[in-house]
Order: C-alpha cells, then structure tokens, then sequence
C-alpha cells in the first residue's frame, strides 16, 4: 500500500527547460517481454461459493527512436500441466482441484484466457516520446466452490503464456505457478491501492482519503489486520490511518475492509512552490 499526498504550497514557479537532440542511426526493432506473477489461492472446498482471486499481466517494451511509438500484442495462456476440458486443474500426489482463468467477466467458457485467438489477451503499449513502457491487464483466476474434498495441503500448477505481436508471430513466453492452499492459511485476495490525498495549506476541513482491500482465510480461522504505523508526517503535514475491522473469523470467501486516512485542517505544510508531493509506503501485516 503506498500512501500519495499532493500539497498545494502559496508561491508558484515557472521552470524553463531546453531540448537538444541529435539523430541517432536506427536499431533494432521493437523488443518485448511478457511477465506474469506467480498466484497463489486459499481455498475451502467444503464452501459453495466460487473463490476469484485477480492477478496481472504485464508486457514491457523497449524501442529505437526510428520504431514506431505504439506496439499492439496479444498474449495466450495453455491449459496448465493436469487439464481436463474446459478446466485446468492444480494437482498434490494423485489428487487435484479444478480452476479457470479468465480474461474478463462473466465467467463462461467465451471469456476464459486460452491459446486460442479469440481467448487471448490483447493491448496495446503506448511509448509516447520514451524509449520504453509496458502495458498491463488483469485478469481473474476462479476456482469454483463445493468440490470434492481431498486430503489437505498446497495443490500446484504451471501455466504457460507467450506474447505475440500483431501479426501472430511469437516473440516471448514465461511461465507463473498456481498455488492452492487448503490447509489452514490467509490470503489478500485484493491488496489495497494508494491512498491519495489532495490538501491545500491552511484548508477549513479535514481531507480524508481511503482504499479497500479483501482477505480470504480458512473456514472457522481466527486472524487479525494490522498496519505497521496509524499515524505519519508527509509534507510537513500530519496524517492518519484506520483499519475498519482489525480481527474477524475467516470463512472461507473473500472479506471486505476499508483503510481510512484522515489529515486534519490547518495545517501549513512545507511546499514551498505551486505543488507539492511525496509518498510513503505502508505495510499491511495479516495474522492468524
């Protein structure tokens, strides 16, 4: 979670900046690369509900100035290791459970992340003026609720991806794990984003700001939230930060909470130009 606040300061500046440039000889093509990270699920088969847990895709570029500045890509997924149509499966010993990822919502076979033209991914990277960028898409694993029960313990897979570009061709494939987890165990399904904060020196009223974040644990399994600090300075500006819940009962499907920030009226701050803005990092510690 990282904390963003932008201060606006009571004298402004106008900053002057000169460009030379030079031809530089054209190189290579367009150079890409596709990384995904690794997922791992908690997971109770004995509940009916499904379990979603969001992951991301990531595809970074690298060009010489003379390439065109946009390079459009799609990228497929395999069936994993252990499938059975239409699911992939994630296997311990001679046991599995099933799964299926998917590209976007809803959940139907349609819209599953595949190898197929129709079931992959597709974007664009947008370079602007720079010589290299990424572009990211997320997408959702889902393993569905009430399946057999087998013995407990971490279930695991291996899905393959490769990159293509427009014109179908490979150009890059990795690999990332599935992981699902029966035994006793807490996840953040969905980890919280930025809090972001706009303050203006001396403002009448409080700025608030806030994120959500959901966590999934074991049916029946007792666990506790925690931030590593409720309070902070940025900017010369004191701030704040609550848990809506720090400890609760997991049941086996993803819970919501809420963190809060708060930074109270009057305060001056240290922006001494139009705008200011820093960050800090804060850690979100799950127990159980």
């Amino acid at each position: 979670m990282k904390l963003v606040i932008q201060l606006r300061g009571l004298l402004g500046f106008i900053g002057l900046a000169s460009h030379f440039f030079l031809p530089i000889p054209a190189q290579a093509a367009i150079s890409c690369s596709v990384s995904v990270t690794s997922m791992s699920v908690v997971y109770d088969p004995t509940v009916a509900t499904e379990n979603i847990t969001t992951g991301t895709v990531t595809i970074s570029c690298t060009r010489a100035i003379s390439d065109a500045n946009t390079f459009a890509y799609t990228v497929a997924a395999n069936d994993g290791l252990q499938p059975i149509a239409p699911l992939n499966r994630v296997q311990r010993g001679t046991s599995r459970y099933s799964y299926e990822i998917y590209r976007i919502t809803p959940y139907t076979n349609a819209n599953s992340w595949g190898a197929a033209a129709a079931n992959r991914i597709s974007g664009t990277v947008s370079f602007g003026a720079a010589l290299a960028a990424s572009d990211s898409k997320s997408f959702s694993l889902r393993v569905p609720g009430s399946q057999p029960v087998v013995a407990a313990g971490t279930y695991t897979d291996t899905v393959t991806v490769t990159l293509r570009n427009s014109g179908g061709t490979s150009i890059n494939t990795t690999a990332f794990g599935v992981s699902v987890i029966t035994t006793n165990s807490c996840q953040l399904s969905t980890p919280p984003g930025s809090i972001n904060f706009s303050y203006t020196s001396f403002q009448a009223a409080a700025a608030t700001a806030s994120t959500t974040f959901y966590a999934r644990c074991t049916s029946a399994l007792p666990y506790t939230l925690a931030l590593d600090a409720t309070s902070g300075t940025l900017l010369g500006l004191n701030y704040s930060l609550a848990l809506s819940s720090t400890s609760t009962t997991g049941t086996g499907i993803a819970q919501l909470f809420t963190i809060n920030g708060s930074i109270s009226a009057g305060q001056t701050g240290t922006c001494a130009t139009a705008t200011c803005s820093g960050s800090q990092a804060r850690t979100l510690t799950v127990t159980y």
